[in-house]
């Protein structure tokens, strides 16, 4: 498509994305000091886009820099920018942010080292193992399907507060203890007097 010959050289111009093309990761722009002239398909710069490659793609309406040639044919969109109708979700230069349409937030503050993850969706890790090193608390219900196994460190390997409730047979390989008295060690007084012997 062939576009009007406007007097200018190779330039930087602002515009507004009028049509997205998903599946090329490319852009068509309005150019508003340009006769709202819309520019051909133009490709978005993306960080890297080989062996590593990132996907991202703005929104029809917002606004980004577009660097083309003369004719306004050929050329790339450097990125979008921030503007009196779009205005930055932070104002801290120790944070680096990520926040979608949705809502979700993807957050790290660079002075407190704290990560920050916030949406209303599922969050998936598929992997054949995860470790974590640190204390975890879950402030929700736990639930695992695939068994649980583990081993303690100082004191007691697991401490619950409050009651445990199971549908199956609970077994152990040593003693149980309740309220200081042994499942396999305690007696019982005998019909003489005597105490009787431990169970078997």
């Amino acid at each position: 498509m062939m576009l009007p010959n406007h007097d200018f050289t190779a330039t930087l111009q602002f515009g507004i994305v009028s049509a997205v093309d998903e599946a090329a990761h490319n852009l068509r722009v309005r150019l508003p000091a340009l006769e709202n002239m819309e520019t051909d398909w133009l490709p978005m710069i993306t960080p890297a886009a080989g062996g590593n490659r990132f996907y991202s793609l703005p929104d029809e309406g917002e606004q980004v820099v577009c660097l083309l040639d003369a004719r306004g044919e050929n050329g790339v969109v450097l990125g979008a920018t921030y503007n009196t109708a779009d205005k930055p979700p932070a104002s801290s230069k120790d944070v680096w942010m990520r926040r979608f349409k949705n809502g979700t937030v993807i957050k790290h503050d660079r002075k407190t080292g704290n990560i920050d993850v916030q949406t209303q969706g599922t969050v998936t890790i598929k992997a054949p193992n995860t470790i974590i090193t640190g204390n975890t608390t879950v402030m929700g219900l736990l639930t695992y399907q695939g068994g649980m196994s583990g081993s303690g460190g100082a004191g007691a390997a697991a401490v619950i507060d409050g009651a445990i409730q199971a549908t199956g047979v609970i077994s152990s390989d040593s003693d149980v203890t309740a309220n200081g008295i042994s499942l396999t060690g305690h007696t019982h007084t005998g019909d003489s007097g005597g105490d009787t012997s431990p169970p078997k």
